[in-house]
């Protein structure tokens, strides 16, 4: 009991902690947009703010463009881009200005030349198909929000300089086969979790295999620690096009705090099933000493808290992630994760699980909420449903 309570005094200072950090992050200036205009428009000398947009003016006053700025929230959170157009209607530039994505996905942009790709291209006439034009592996949702954040600054420019309406097509609602094994992952492990024996063991695999096809090498879509980081920064992706997150991280809460284990992990975690596959070929004949898993949890948990503490005080999310998810599923990482999933993977041939039980960061968020459950249940509850 007295343990407990000093784990949940620990829990308690560090979500203080990072809430003023939080706080702290939001509290930021907000970006000077007269240097990517400047950009945008090289003879620039004056800019004129009127209507929501940038009037851009020459040395003898004369009328080269306008500019404006789209956001909308990719991967890592919102990304604030300024797009210009010339006196004709055509995109003359477009500038990040503010983003939260990891070094990698910019440089795969960079080398498509995504936003230059715009250049040219009258205001009625662009190819807003992002999907298409970029085709960047596993990052979907920050390839869109660029296409997006570029039709939004031109919809209000168009309005604007020329009284054109840009007519913005409604995004469907996306409920497909990642949807449905998504939920199918969740209801089977719920039902299954009550049964014992060779018959959990099969159906757990099935689901586990599953998991690693569909929400590993297919979509690339596991829970990381820079999704639950967004989410708390208050960073929504679109809930029509983001469905699957919302199930997968909705499951992990509900079942970490009502049962031992969180159902994601136990059924559908490809990263998780990926070890469990490397352990089959080694034996897993390794037991770790209890006093060295304390360690881990405890370097863990600081590992966590730092991350997340950086993520807050920055406002970018992608700073939390340094799980070697995408390394395995999609081949991009930086060097530092593709060495820690060489590791993982050559200690899974001896350990079940190592990244699981000692580094996985969303079991420190695990055992938060059981932490809670405890305490809002009372000791003698807690002790007789487990």
């Amino acid at each position: 009991m007295r343990s407990h309570r000093r784990a949940l005094f620990a829990y308690s200072l560090g979500v203080i902690a990072l809430i003023i950090a939080l706080w702290y992050g939001r509290t930021r200036t907000a970006p000077d947009l007269a240097v990517p205009i400047a950009e945008i428009f090289p003879q620039a000398t004056a800019f004129r703010f009127e209507r929501g947009v940038f009037h851009v003016y020459d040395d003898r006053e004369s009328l080269l463009g306008w500019a404006g700025s789209g956001s909308e929230s990719g991967y890592g959170g919102p990304m604030l881009l300024v797009v210009g157009i010339d006196t004709l209607g055509r995109v003359a530039g477009s500038r990040v200005v503010e983003q939260r994505e990891t070094p990698i996905f910019w440089r795969m942009v960079k080398a498509r030349d995504f936003l230059t790709s715009f250049v040219g291209d009258h205001f009625d006439q662009i190819n807003y198909d992002y999907g298409a034009v970029v085709g960047l592996t596993g990052a979907t949702i920050s390839a869109t929000a660029i296409g997006a954040s570029v039709r939004s600054a031109v919809a209000d420019l168009a309005s604007e300089a020329f009284d054109v309406t840009v007519p913005v097509p409604a995004r469907p609602f996306e409920f497909g086969l990642l949807e449905i094994t998504v939920l199918l992952l969740f209801i089977v492990g719920a039902v299954t979790q009550r049964a014992r024996g060779p018959v959990r063991r099969r159906v757990r695999w099935a689901c586990q295999i599953t998991g690693l096809l569909v929400l590993g090498f297919w979509r690339d879509s596991p829970i990381t620690l820079a999704k639950i980081t967004a989410l708390l920064s208050g960073y929504f992706p679109d809930p029509r096009t983001q469905v699957a997150l919302y199930l997968l991280i909705a499951g992990f809460v509900l079942t970490s705090f009502h049962c031992s284990r969180n159902l994601y992990c136990l059924y559908a975690c490809p990263f998780g099933t990926a070890q469990r596959c490397v352990g089959v070929i080694g034996g897993k004949g390794l037991k770790l000493p209890i006093w060295f898993v304390r360690w881990m949890e405890r370097i863990r948990n600081v590992a966590v808290f730092a991350a997340m503490f950086m993520a807050f005080l920055t406002l970018k999310p992608v700073l939390a992630s340094y799980e070697p998810f995408a390394v395995l599923f999609s081949l991009n990482g930086t060097t530092l994760q593709w060495l820690l999933l060489f590791i993982v993977l050559v200690m899974s041939l001896g350990i079940s699980t190592p990244w699981c039980n000692l580094f996985c960061p969303m079991r420190t968020i695990e055992l938060l909420f059981q932490n809670l459950r405890r305490t809002l249940r009372g000791p003698r509850t807690a002790s007789a449903n487990e």
